[in-house]
């Protein structure tokens, strides 16, 4: 499968795009007002315990305290603990640090108690984020697991022999009272880059006990690293051909983290300076308005509806305009055959979690049936997000249970629309700019560089906050004059760019 990354970065926001045979499959965003806090180090101090759901808040010294549950307590890394209590539980247990015994939380935390703590799910909704004190620092090939002498491999790699030889290697690599995890990425490196990263994930984490011992009282202290060198750790493997960057000063930070980790990767980095919007280049702007809506069509004429509920998201997948050639069984197993790659692919590009039911079309044959189970089983396990997922049901449902750290797409993309009081979704006045920044960036064959821009009367408010240093922004940026105009004949997602020389309006 050919792989394609797309790094695209603006005044806005920042994106990028994973095409696989170039279709979108994932996409990431990062806004200043909505950085992601996921694999951020804080020292925390313990606000309140709740015994009765075996849970703890934590303050991290931001606007919500987190949430801390008893098995994502490791004693052993609280910054002020019980030395013979630890030694006491963890005596009884000599397997891995990760199997970590079931303390009663009360008897390991007290209010006040300074902890050191990770944030393993972000905020989402009106849920606090979660957090853990089993501390891991990420590399591109290994994840460091303090206070551990555990060595673990991928779950992608079935194969006993290399899990054995890997295992084998690390351990004569590592320090003592130091574990580490294999990543997938890892599996075919040699051992000097094992050594180098093992090395740089130590120096880190020296760094962060440092750091953590030095104040007093709630703070960050290490955070997780930016967006282009996570896109390098994380997507960046041997079956990416090209990284196409839009913005000097993210690729040269690509590079200078290439040069340390894999130099030999370099020359699959390419700057992007076409006058074409590097998103617009390879037609990803319109898969990303896609998978905002509510129905997906698919190219036999079938197609899928997302609806979210408050526990769940049902996708039910339909005939639609599928009318087929042969048999109305036929039909049914070739549009539920297609509906199986397009609701993976939508599950990771939307970046849904939680429980996820599909309702597909019901077949009377078995051996469609299972040649569906197989499919999807197969889909899942291309997925990079730990799912796990049940057999058809005899109503034709399948459940879907797939680990959800962040918000999803929409919820980063949209707000709750105020008309329908929440029945609907609209673009949010952040995500409206980001496209008035995007329009502005395309060549234009009038040359204006004055505007009137009318909009509606919240994202005019949104634009003119701290007193119009957004517009100041995008003026400067694009080398133009833009007035803003409200207009309640708009909805909060519409724009209209009027050329102050020319008849004629641009909308959106």
């Amino acid at each position: 499968m050919e792989k394609r990354i797309l790094l695209s970065a603006t005044l806005t926001e920042k994106r990028v795009a994973l095409l696989e045979n170039n279709k979108l499959a994932e996409l990431v965003v990062e806004r200043p007002d909505q950085y992601r806090m996921l694999g951020n180090i804080y020292r925390g101090r313990v606000v309140s315990i709740l015994p009765g759901i075996q849970s703890a808040f934590i303050d991290m010294g931001l606007e919500k305290n987190a949430f801390l549950h008893a098995s994502d307590v490791d004693p052993s890394l609280l910054l002020d603990h019980d030395d013979d209590l630890i030694e006491r539980f963890t005596n009884r247990h000599h397997s891995k640090r990760r199997s970590v015994p079931r303390v009663p939380i009360e008897k390991v935390l007290t209010e006040g108690q300074e902890v050191l703590v990770q944030v393993i799910k972000e905020p989402i909704g009106t849920k606090n984020a979660k957090v853990t004190t089993q501390i891991s620092v990420a590399g591109r090939f290994l994840v460091l697991v303090p206070d551990a002498g555990f060595i673990g491999v991928s779950k992608k790699t079935q194969d006993p022999a290399k899990r054995r030889r890997l295992k084998k290697l690390i351990a004569q690599l590592k320090p003592p009272g130091i574990g580490f995890i294999v990543r997938t990425i890892g599996l075919q490196v040699s051992e000097t880059e094992f050594v180098n990263e093992i090395h740089v994930l130590i120096e880190r984490w020296r760094t962060i006990q440092e750091n953590a011992l030095k104040g007093k009282g709630p703070g960050l202290i290490y955070r997780e690293q930016s967006m282009a060198t996570r896109v390098v750790r994380d997507m960046f493997s041997d079956a990416v051909t090209e990284v196409l960057v839009d913005e000097k000063r993210e690729y040269d930070e690509i590079l200078s983290y290439l040069r340390k980790v894999s130099p030999e990767l370099i020359k699959r980095v390419k700057p992007y300076r076409d006058k074409v919007p590097l998103f617009d280049k390879f037609d990803v702007e319109k898969d990303i308005e896609r998978s905002l809506r509510r129905k997906v069509w698919l190219k036999s004429g079938g197609y899928l509806l997302f609806d979210r509920g408050e526990a769940l998201l049902a996708i039910d997948v339909n005939t639609g305009r599928h009318v087929g050639r042969s048999s109305l069984d036929e039909t049914i197993f070739k549009t539920n055959l297609e509906a199986v790659s397009e609701i993976w692919r939508q599950l990771r590009l939307r970046d849904i979690g939680g429980l996820i039911v599909v309702d597909f079309i019901d077949m009377r044959r078995n051996d469609h049936q299972r040649r569906i189970e197989d499919e999807m089983r197969k889909r899942m396990h291309n997925d990079p997000t730990a799912a796990s997922q049940t057999g058809l049901s005899k109503f034709g449902l399948i459940e879907i249970t797939r680990k959800r750290v962040r918000p999803e797409l929409q919820e980063m993309f949209t707000d709750i629309c105020p008309a329908c009081n929440g029945l609907g979704r609209v673009f949010s006045p952040a995500t409206v700019t980001t496209r008035i920044d995007r329009w502005l960036g395309r060549p234009r064959k009038d040359g204006a560089k004055a505007f009137a821009l009318a909009v509606h009367p919240s994202v005019a408010s949104y634009l003119q906050q701290e007193k119009g240093s957004i517009v100041r922004r995008l003026e400067k940026e694009h080398k133009v004059h833009l007035d803003v105009v409200e207009s309640d004949e708009l909805d909060p997602d519409e724009f209209e760019l009027e050329p102050r020389k020319k008849r004629g309006r641009q909308r959106d």
